[in-house]
Formats: C-alpha cells, structure tokens, sequence
C-alpha cells in the first residue's frame, strides 16, 4: 500500500518532469563546460539537470507500472519499423556490448552512459510527455525553451561579432568560432543546430496562438538567421536546399492526391516532372564534377563571401579542411575494417585514429594527438564505432524517423489539421537539413546537438502515434 508521503512525492515527480524538461532544452544550449578533475569536464547546469531528470523519469515509470509499454517494449500495430522506439533501444543496448570489446573501455562506457542519460529524458521521457498532452501543448512549449537558448546564445554571439566589427579589430573568418565561446566551441556544430531550429521557429511565426507569440517567433528567426550567416557553416548552408526538395516533393504528392484530372493526365505529369529532376540532377553531376577536375585560380576555403564560400565545398581537393575530412573518412572506413561486428566504441575513434592515418592524406591540420576532432561523419562515425550492426541501426532510425513523419504529415492532410500538418513538417525539415549536413559534421557526440535531435525524433514519434488514431487515421 503506497503512503501519503509516497503519493505526494510521486505527484510532484510528475509535475516537475515537465519543467526540467523545459529547462533542459533551454540550458542545453546556455551551459558551459567546466574542469571535473580526473574526470574530465562537465557542462553546467546541463549535465546535471539531465541526471536528475533521468532519476525523475524512472521514478515516475516506477509509479504508474508502465516500464514496459511507456518505454515502447511491446509490439506495436500497424507499420513497426517507424516505430523508433524500437530502434533506439536496440541501438543503445548495442552500444552498451560494443564498450566492453572497445580498445578504450573506459571511454566507451563513459560515452554509452553520458548517451544514455541523455536520450533517456530526451527522447523517451519528452515522447510520453507529448503523447500524454492535449493538443500537443507540452511539445510546443519545450520547443519554445529550446529557441530561446539558442536564440540568447546566438544573440550574444553576434554582438560579440558586432562590437569587433565596429569598434575593434574584425574577427577573420577562420576565428570565427571565437563569437559562441563559452556556450559553443564550434561554428560548425552552431550553424548545424541554427538550421535545425529555424523550421520550428518559422512554424511559431506561421501559427504562433498569440500575435505576441508571432512576433516574439519573428525576432528570433531574424536572430537565427543573421547567425547562420555570422558562422560561415558551408555544410549547413548548402543543405538548406534539401528542405526545400522536401517540400516541393510532399506538395507534388498532395496536389496529386487531390487532382480531379483524368489518370492520364496524371502520369503525364509524374513522366514530365520525373525528367525535369532528373535532368537537373545529371546537369549538377556534370557541372560539380568539372569544377572538381579544374583547378581554382584562387586559394580555396573558408571566405567571407557566400558564393566563394560555399564553392570552396565543391574545390574541397584545394581546402585544407576539405582534405582533412577525407583523411578522417578514410581512416573512419579503416577502423570499420579493423572492429567490423561491435567498432571501436563510442566516442573513442579520437583516441585511436591516428596511426590509421597514410602519409598522403595528412594536411596541415592533421595531428596523432587525438584531441582535434572527430571522423566528421554522422554514419561513418557510427559504422566505426558500433561496427556494422550499430552503423545500419543509425540509419533505420534516420530512414524510418523520415518515413514516419511523412506518414504522420500525410495522415494530418488528409484530415485537414492544417496546423499540426505544419507542425510535422517543421520537425521533418528540420531533421531532414540536418542529416544531410551529418555526411560532413557529426555533433550527437555533444550533449546540445543529441539533445536536440532526439528531442525532435520523439515529437515526430508522438505525432505519428497520435496520426494512427481513430479520428485521424
């Protein structure tokens, strides 16, 4: 028989988890990283506040007698594998047996439990939240903590910019991660969270419920987007391109659905449309692959104008930091070579990448300290450090996540819930850009960019639940 103590404790267990949660996404971003001595470092408040709510989330699973459906153990109906559920679990527990086989134990068991303790509140505990919540309330506002820390970070970020602009020396464009620290120590992984946000935040502008809520979404998005272009991030700027694809593709199709033309106006259509994007898509090959055979007239990288910055991805074989990615991939497929059934474990390919380096792909930023990055590669970091099983578990859970959007997204149009089809689209833009810029850049590594992603993949998930329902579906 449960006491009065307990029963009170417990009420106000589940209270808080949705503040912390909240408070979690907005400090993900506004945290900084402090000495732990032996240990290494921990970033304040975030760490922390992860830890708690991890210990919160159980406690609450333990109170209802829900571990297993709520942590999505039984098999679900209808079409599983967007279940992420699913995947998620197996992968983290795949995680969990590669540590022990890692050259680097200690790393990789240390990696698998700050993994854990994040995707815990960020994924399982935000999805029961959403699910539970009407109309979605709780998913909205804890994305609305999660602007407003990147949308502070980025504010300070750009009058730190400012005020080197105008009143001091400028920043070159190769110090340009100076502008994030303390909260972000790279302007890679801060263009890669600003296009993951900005779809969420032109979603609030669009069907913000309040005008002030509109025009608060509207600063921000000005914020967000004076930063993408501040960071210089070539990757995610360019895969900015692959939401819009996203949205003529599902636009086509939902246009087509409802067409009231004869079937055969229909194919022809799809035949003409077909050989448009495929002939774009044969003229774009040709033209990178000449301007890869040709040699730029001048050094290529990182430039301050925005055509030459975003050409230098193309002229990569004369960008040092081009050259280095390849020297990391290379070695990333080596180690995949060398621990091809469990990998090298999670977060250790810094450790022990170095000697799997060839004297012709070193650059001038190469080193064998194995403190200076990663293997640059969302996929091949995880083929290389969860092996072959842990590398495809990655990508059904990017592929499915997509499917089950869509699905999601497709199942609000056809009941015409115009603002929860918006809703789901912003969620799949955002994660669509991101993992498209994820073939150069990885930052799941980093407890803001993991928390972000799997905080996005559970509302997807809860969407599409709720998409399955009687009155929907």
């Amino acid at each position: 028989m449960t006491t009065p103590c307990g029963c009170s404790a417990y009420s106000r267990s589940v209270f808080y988890i949705d503040a912390l949660l909240c408070a979690t996404a907005f400090f993900s971003f506004c945290s900084v990283e402090q000495p732990l001595g032996l240990i290494g470092q921990i970033r304040l408040p975030a760490e922390p506040l992860l830890g708690l709510l991890c210990g919160l989330f159980l406690f609450v699973l333990w109170g209802q007698k829900q571990l297993r459906p709520d942590l999505g153990l039984e098999r679900p109906r209808g079409f599983w594998p967007c279940e992420l559920r699913w995947w998620i679990g197996v992968y983290l527990l795949w995680m969990w047996i590669g540590a022990f086989f890692s050259p680097c134990r200690m790393v990789a068991l240390k990696a698998a439990f700050a993994y854990s303790a994040c995707v815990l509140p960020a994924f399982w505990a935000v999805y029961k939240m959403e699910k539970e919540s009407p109309d979605g309330v709780f998913g909205r506002r804890v994305v609305w903590a999660a602007l407003l820390g990147l949308g502070l970070v980025s504010l300070c970020a750009l009058l730190h910019y400012g005020w080197h602009l105008f009143f001091g020396e400028p920043i070159r464009v190769d110090q340009i991660f100076l502008v994030t620290q303390p909260f972000l120590t790279d302007h890679t992984h801060w263009g890669a969270m600003l296009i993951l946000w900005l779809f969420p935040c032109w979603y609030f502008v669009r069907h913000g419920e309040k005008s002030w809520q509109r025009g608060a979404a509207l600063a921000l998005l000005l914020i967000l987007v004076a930063a993408l272009w501040v960071s210089r991030a070539r990757a995610a700027t360019a895969s900015l391109m692959v939401p819009l694809c996203v949205v003529a593709w599902l636009s086509w199709r939902r246009y087509l659905r409802q067409s009231t033309h004869s079937p055969q106006f229909i194919k022809r259509c799809r035949c003409l449309v077909a050989s448009v994007v495929l002939a774009a898509f044969i003229a774009g090959g040709v033209w990178v692959g000449r301007e890869m055979a040709q040699p730029s007239s001048e050094p290529v990288g990182r430039s301050a104008h925005w055509g030459k910055n975003i050409l230098s991805l193309v002229h990569f074989r004369q960008d040092a930091s081009g050259m280095e990615r390849v020297n990391r991939w290379k070695c990333a497929l080596r180690l995949t070579s060398d621990y091809p059934i469990f990998g090298c474990g999670k977060d250790v390919y810094p450790f022990v990448y170095g000697p799997y380096q060839k004297a012709e792909d070193l650059t001038p930023l190469s080193t064998f300290k194995g403190d200076n990055g990663n293997a640059h590669s969302e996929y091949l970091s995880a083929f290389c450090e969860t092996g072959l099983v842990g590398g495809l578990l990655f990508l059904s859970l990017v592929i499915f996540g997509f499917v089950a959007g869509v699905k999601a997204y497709r199942a609000y149009d056809r009941a015409n819930d115009k603002r929860q089809r918006a809703w789901v689209l912003s969620l799949l833009l955002g994660l669509s850009a991101y993992f498209i810029q994820s073939l150069f850049n990885n930052f799941l590594y980093l407890d803001s960019g993991r928390f972000s992603v799997f905080l996005m993949w559970a509302l997807l998930q809860a969407a599409y639940i709720k998409s399955r329902s009687k009155k929907i579906a």
